[in-house]
């Protein structure tokens, strides 16, 4: 279930890429022509966000082989992984579209044609949004940071394409040439920002971070459910690329047998993953209760 649906995170992916491609040839072609440093500025920043999501088809691609002897938890996290390398690349990108941009601010030139380049950028502003929906909704519904990541840089994509737009119309319109590298700068501030966010979203999953106070409450009230529980505490959850592990310790009658305490950790552990279909594996260790403690109220603690 787990691989389909990184299966199904890698086609969304791949159907942005080529439309990324496809809108950046436009931009760049339409910008050198109509000498719009702003429309070009958008397509390469079109290009780079093809890039993005390229590195995260791959990056989904290789989360879905099985665990062998060297990952024993699976590629999950190569998702995740890859999300900082887009970042990063971004990043890149941003500084050489900055730099690029104050150059044409420091000797600006004047537009020509400008109603192609306002034309141009008006259907990529379109295309961004279409896609910005499209992609958040594919990464609400697998869980996909890599996915998540995609669907920020179609926002940005709305964003930028917007700000070009108005920077070719101002500049057209009101003749002042210096705005259309005025929106090239502010498309590079977009592209920092956004690679700020996923690269820190990315690194709290590789530090093993994980805001699931929630969950871990209704975790902590499934297993309290469970007959012959006395207490439960120290549940641990981590992020593993889209999915969440983690485990936790119950107390049981130290009479038990060993094949009744295991017949209540599977019970516990298979209605975790029937209530939470991100969790993808939970392991509950038991822990013998001495008979002069059954009758101490019961108390029960997460971390």
């Amino acid at each position: 279930m787990q691989r389909r649906e990184l299966a199904q995170g890698g086609a969304v992916a791949a159907k942005s890429f080529a439309v990324l491609v496809l809108v950046g040839i436009v931009e760049v072609v339409v910008g050198i022509f109509t000498m719009s440093v702003s429309l070009i500025a958008d397509g390469a920043h079109s290009f780079a966000d093809a890039a993005v999501s390229l590195i995260v088809w791959m990056g989904l691609r290789l989360s879905r082989k099985a665990p062998d002897g060297k990952f024993h938890f699976g590629y999950y996290r190569v998702e995740t992984f890859s999300s900082i390398v887009a970042a990063i690349f971004m990043s890149i990108l941003g500084m050489v579209i900055l730099y690029e941009s104050h150059q044409v601010f420091l000797y600006p030139r004047q537009i020509v044609n400008a109603e192609i380049a306002m034309t141009v950028a008006l259907v990529a502003t379109s295309i961004a949004m279409i896609m910005s929906v499209y992609k958040r909704r594919e990464a609400k519904k697998f869980d996909s940071l890599a996915l998540k990541t995609d669907a920020f840089n179609s926002v940005k994509d709305f964003l930028t394409s917007t700000t070009a737009f108005v920077g070719v119309a101002i500049s057209h319109f009101l003749g002042i040439i210096q705005t259309d590298s005025i929106a090239g700068i502010i498309i590079a501030l977009f592209i920092f920002t956004v690679s700020y966010y996923i690269i820190k979203e990315a690194s709290l999953v590789l530090l093993d971070a994980c805001t699931c106070t929630e969950i871990i409450s209704d975790i902590e009230n499934i297993a309290k459910s469970i007959t012959h529980i006395i207490r439960v505490h120290s549940i641990r959850l981590r992020k593993l690329g889209p999915y969440v592990v983690g485990d936790m310790h119950v107390e049981v009658d130290g009479n038990m047998t060993v094949n009744e305490a295991h017949k209540i950790a599977a019970q516990i552990e298979e209605k975790v993953r029937q209530e939470f279909d991100e969790v993808a594996e939970i392991k509950v260790r038991i822990e013998p209760v001495e008979k002069q403690q059954l009758n101490e109220e019961p108390q029960s603690t997460s971390q």
